[in-house]
This record gives structure tokens, C-alpha cells and sequence, in this order.
């Protein structure tokens, strides 16, 4: 975990009441542990048993390694807590946590091969081939993100403990499909052009609108989990529901516009590369044209 993440929870733990200890989550490292030794024996030793590539891109044990870091930030430390029992604002600064830099650290830190192998079973192929299909996965994504902020649904896994893992885990698998057509590396399961890209990503913007709207702008509170939990920072339940909204929309939107602009710039760099070539296959042929017509005469 970084040194920020570090700061910002001991922060919290220290802002909280009750026994500091209770504010950390260690099965979840379990979990996480479990993770990264599953990840590392299949692109170590299983990887060499078969041949399946002759290494693993360092960048992408970075990336491997900085989701698991996320993961343990957002679910393992006090964030969980709050988020659960307190603060929706926080709760939603956990899910754009989990959906919008854990799910595509996810993606850029699996290996092709690692899931081309996964292909040997019957009916792989072709289920991530459509769960990957762009219209799919953004339908898919955006859908249920605003389905689990109905009200029932939104408070039934801070009711029943055993949903909220649930609920983050379906969250993470749609957050990965939508990313997928943005960061692909196969040719099998292929990501979009550039220029597709930065429609699908303002078409994931544009979908996220009602949502965000809905629980910015309302004068009433939506959720009466919150409503009735206990004050811990002197902040307003009406308050912290539009901090959510805010968390939302702009810390989702920052990550979506920066690969926006990225995917536009590339698009323009690759339009100007085939205007180029056009241009000079056009001079070759006028050149050619011109020595054709000098030797007819």
C-alpha cells in the first residue's frame, strides 16, 4: 500500500471510535494473498511447465501488484468500514476505487497468453467474446451500476453483511467488461479503434448522467441506512449523499476523460499518418503518370 493510502487510513482508523484494531479487515489480506500467490505461480512455474511464453512483462507485475494494492485500500482498511456503517460519500469513493483503477490495472496486468489458455475450455471463447462486445459491456456496466443504486438494492448489502462482497464483485466484473474494449491487447477478444473509443467512453459518460444527477440534486436523502447513521464528522446525511454524487461523477470522469483524450490524440496522430501516406502515394502516381505520358510521346 502506498504511503498516502497509509496516511489517509490511519487518519480514518484514528477518527474513528472504538478500538482502532476493529477498522481493519485481515481476512481480506488473506484473500489478497491468496490472489497474488494464484497470479504468481500461473506466470512463474505454470507458465514455464507448459511453454507458455518465454516471460512476463515486468510492467505488468506492477500493474497486478498495484490492483491488489487498491483492493487491500478499499476493502481491507478503515475506507470498508465508514463506507459500511457511516458514509455514503465514502462507500462511493470505494466503489471508484474498485471500478475505475483496480478493474483496468486488472486488465493491463494479465498476460494474453495467460487467457488464450483459458480458451482449452469449451465455451470460454466464445462467452468472453460477448461479454467483451463493446455495445454489451457498456449496457452491461451501466445498467447494473445503476440498478445497486436503487434504494433497495443499494441498502440491502449494508442490511446483510454477506451481500456487500456480492455487490463489489458483480460491480468489478462489469467495471472489467466495460473496460476490456479500451485496453485489450488480443487480437481474439479485440479493443475498439481510437476513433470508437472516444465515442464509447462519452457514451459511458452520457449514461452515467442519470444516476449522478439523481443523487446530487435531490432536496430529500435516499437512502435511510444513512439517513439514521450515527454522526461521526458532523456532516449531514443530505450533505454527504450529494459529497457521493460528486465522488461519483468527477473522480469516475477524471480516469474516463483522461483515457478520452489519450484515445482522441492517438486518432488524430493516426489520421495525419494516413493522410500522409495518401498524399505521397498520390505524388508517386502523378510522378509515374508523368513518366508514363514522357515515354508514350
Amino acid at each position: 500500500m502506498t504511503l498516502t493510502g497509509l496516511a489517509f487510513t490511519g487518519v480514518l482508523a484514528h477518527a474513528m471510535p472504538g478500538s482502532g484494531l476493529r477498522w481493519w479487515y485481515p481476512e481480506v489480506l488473506a484473500v489478497i494473498l491468496a490472489f497474488c500467490t494464484l497470479y504468481f505461480y500461473l506466470v512463474g512455474p505454470y507458465r514455464e511447465r507448459w511453454g507458455l511464453a518465454e516471460g512476463v512483462e515486468r510492467r505488468q507485475l506492477y500493474y497486478f501488484t498495484g490492483a491488489m494494492l487498491v483492493m487491500a485500500l478499499s476493502e481491507a482498511t478503515p475506507i470498508h468500514g465508514v463506507s459500511e456503517q457511516y458514509l455514503f460519500s465514502m462507500h462511493m469513493f470505494q466503489h471508484v476505487l474498485l471500478t475505475m483503477i483496480m478493474a483496468p490495472l486488472l486488465i493491463a496486468g494479465t498476460p494474453p497468453w495467460l487467457i488464450r489458455r483459458a480458451f482449452r475450455w469449451p465455451g470460454v471463447r466464445a462467452l468472453l467474446s460477448f461479454l467483451t462486445r463493446p455495445v454489451i459491456a457498456l449496457l452491461a456496466f451501466n445498467l447494473v451500476n445503476a440498478a445497486w443504486h436503487l434504494p433497495y438494492f443499494y441498502q440491502a448489502p449494508l442490511l446483510t453483511h454477506w451481500l456487500h462482497p456480492v455487490q463489489h464483485v458483480i460491480l468489478v466484473v462489469t467495471a472489467l467488461m466495460m473496460w476490456w474494449p479500451l485496453l485489450s491487447r488480443m487480437p481474439e477478444l479485440p479493443r475498439l479503434s481510437y476513433g470508437g473509443q472516444v465515442v464509447y467512453i462519452f457514451l459511458i459518460l452520457l449514461l452515467q448522467l442519470p444516476v449522478f444527477a439523481g443523487i446530487t440534486f435531490a432536496d430529500s436523502v435516499f437512502y435511510e441506512f444513512y439517513a439514521a447513521a450515527p454522526d461521526i464528522w458532523g456532516m449531514a446525511p443530505l450533505a454527504d449523499q450529494q459529497a457521493a454524487g460528486m465522488v461519483m461523477k468527477i473522480g469516475g470522469m477524471a480516469i474516463l476523460i483522461y483515457f478520452m483524450g489519450r484515445a482522441f490524440f492517438r486518432w488524430a496522430r493516426e489520421e495525419g499518418a494516413m493522410d500522409t501516406h495518401r498524399h505521397r502515394r498520390g505524388r508517386a502516381g502523378s510522378v509515374q503518370g508523368g513518366l508514363t505520358d514522357v515515354h508514350a510521346s
